[in-house]
């Protein structure tokens, strides 16, 4: 699954063709500068770097016009931007693109299983491993380590290896990744 920002750039570079990568290289470049008021509402913080004269630029959508704007439309060469779409407006369809691409990813369901093993050596599995030492780390734990392992993956069947060799294999639990992402950090908690 491609990055969520990546699939905002694309949707953005699909929806405006003729557009230079300077163009979306500088909408990339606000998408940091991008305060939300409301959903059709956006403060862009102003970048000198960028040609900016002013700190802020409000952008909004007009439900009438059925188009966004922004306050450099009403300053000097504001037809020109208007026409060509300032990267103001564009860093707000980026971030509004990216932000839904990252709540979808967020309700994506995964699987987690956890367990315990013991390996001498290199701990792997089929997703993400979390791992923790069990016990004191001294000559024994060195001699037959033990670890607490968690893992999230995005195939049901869990595999984890030492090595090369097979140690567990779980039927994963299915959450969706928000809850999986919560649990993992709790797991370094408990």
């Amino acid at each position: 699954m491609p990055h969520p920002l990546y699939a905002a750039i694309e949707q953005l570079k699909e929806d405006f063709p003729g557009k230079s990568y300077s163009w979306i290289k500088r909408a990339l470049l606000r998408l940091g500068d991008v305060k939300e008021i409301r959903d059709d509402l956006y403060l862009v913080e102003g970048r000198r770097e960028l040609g900016d004269w002013k700190p802020l630029y409000q952008v909004w959508f007009s439900q009438r016009e059925g188009r966004w704007y922004c306050t450099c439309y009403f300053s000097t060469f504001g037809m020109r931007r208007r026409r060509d779409i300032c990267t103001h407006v564009a860093a707000v369809m980026l971030f509004r693109r990216y932000k839904r691409a990252l709540e979808k990813l967020q309700r994506r369901r995964v699987y987690v299983a956890e367990a315990e093993v013991e390996c001498r050596g290199r701990l792997t599995a089929n997703g993400e491993l979390y791992l923790k030492p069990i016990g004191r780390r001294d000559l024994a734990f060195f001699a037959n380590p033990r670890y607490r392992v968690f893992v999230i993956s995005d195939v049901r069947r869990i595999v984890i290896k030492c090595g090369s060799y097979d140690v567990v294999e779980a039927e994963g639990e299915e959450v969706p990744l928000a809850t999986a992402k919560f649990l993992a950090e709790r797991f370094y908690e408990s």
